[in-house]
């Protein structure tokens, strides 16, 4: 009896999808060799894929201005996928994050295929939009959550859901407290649309840094399909700048880094577990900031603030980000080793409550295999 060859098909737009997906894949490939996977993704899942159909170049939105812009980009991509998906006969959809783009596209394929469709990283219901929970139960076949507390969202809808707890379980925290570190993290964004939104206050930490602590290092990770994009802001800078899409490289700066100025998001996490003390920042556009006033019911960005229900994590967002308030919050990073001293207390209670008992790739690649069988 000759042995089906199975083809799974992963959707991920943004670059932490990428990192999941890219890391998902490698996690089944261990046991599976003879899996064929396709789909959407960057540059990680790119040599992954033995065909890529979108690269996230394609997905620079953020808010809901601009996706409403791209509305009929969006539209044209779905479909085209959905034929594809349908043509190919795939075995399975796995789709990561970006519920404006992924829920579409499963519910159409939903219409005209009867594939099992898998969904990672749940969209935030508990914060806006609760009418999802309901929608993804009618579409998608199990669904992995990061945090312990959403799976009670969907499962009163009767969607299978399984907690897996957030990759950030795989990032190790930095212990070594030397007194010689001098490098400062700027990260700045995952997509076009935060970095434009956000450098100027990055241009802002950096003259300050300038003028007041000239032999530090500035350090900016970043991933390979935005370099050129922070370039043009930095070429400029007078300090030392190292700015880098290396893993290696990337983790080796950030054991000597002792202090980050970050966007709101996975990054503020990885920042958080590598116990470096950090300052947040977010920007919607004034429209959205609006509909988000009146729509969302919680008080803070950054998740860790969110879950214990105080500002743990210094954040700056929206119309309360400008000069004066962002330079007093920066300068109090750079100097209150006090504070800092807490908030790394702080950030690491939260922490030990969204771990997993496992590994979070081996836990998704254990699932998904059972759906092959």
């Amino acid at each position: 009896m000759i042995k089906k060859q199975y083809k799974i098909f992963i959707s991920a737009t943004e670059q932490s999808g990428d990192n999941i997906g890219s890391s998902v894949i490698l996690e089944i490939l261990k046991n599976n060799t003879d899996i064929i996977f396709d789909g959407l993704g960057g540059e990680k899942m790119s040599p992954l894929l033995n065909k890529q159909f979108y690269n996230l170049k394609k997905f620079p939105s953020m808010g809901i201005m601009e996706v409403i812009f791209s509305i009929k980009k969006y539209i044209n991509m779905i479909n085209h996928l959905v034929n594809k998906l349908i043509k190919s006969n795939y075995d399975l959809l796995i789709t990561i994050d970006s519920p404006d783009f992924n829920y579409p596209l499963a519910k159409k394929l939903k219409e005209k295929s009867n594939i099992k469709m898998l969904h990672i990283v749940a969209p935030t219901v508990w914060a806006w939009r609760g009418y999802r929970a309901k929608k993804f139960s009618k579409v998608f076949d199990e669904l992995f959550v990061l945090y312990d507390f959403e799976v009670k969202y969907f499962t009163k809808y009767g969607l299978k859901t399984t907690f897996i707890g957030h990759p950030i379980y795989y990032i190790n925290k930095v212990l070594d407290e030397k007194n010689d570190k001098k490098n400062i993290a700027f990260l700045p964004g995952s997509r076009l649309s935060e970095i434009d939104s956000l450098f100027p206050y990055f241009q802002i930490g950096y003259k300050y840094l300038l003028t007041n602590h000239s032999k530090v290092n500035v350090f900016i990770p970043t991933v390979p399909h935005l370099k050129d994009k922070i370039y043009n802001y930095i070429k400029n800078w007078k300090l030392n700048v190292l700015l880098t899409s290396d893993l290696n490289e990337i983790e080796n700066m950030f054991n000597n880094t002792t202090h980050a100025l970050v966007c709101s998001g996975t990054a503020s996490l990885e920042i958080a577990k590598r116990n470096i003390p950090q300052l947040v920042i977010y920007k919607l556009n004034l429209f959205t900031e609006l509909l988000a006033k009146l729509f969302i019911k919680i008080k803070f960005a950054n998740i860790l603030n969110i879950i214990d229900n105080q500002m743990i994590i210094p954040e700056i967002t929206n119309s309360n980000l400008n000069k004066k308030i962002f330079l007093i919050e920066f300068i109090d990073l750079l100097n209150s080793s006090e504070k800092n001293k807490k908030q790394i207390q702080n950030v690491n209670r939260i922490l030990d409550t969204i771990y997993s008992d496992q590994p979070p790739y081996f836990l998704v690649s254990q699932r998904i295999m059972t759906y092959l069988s």
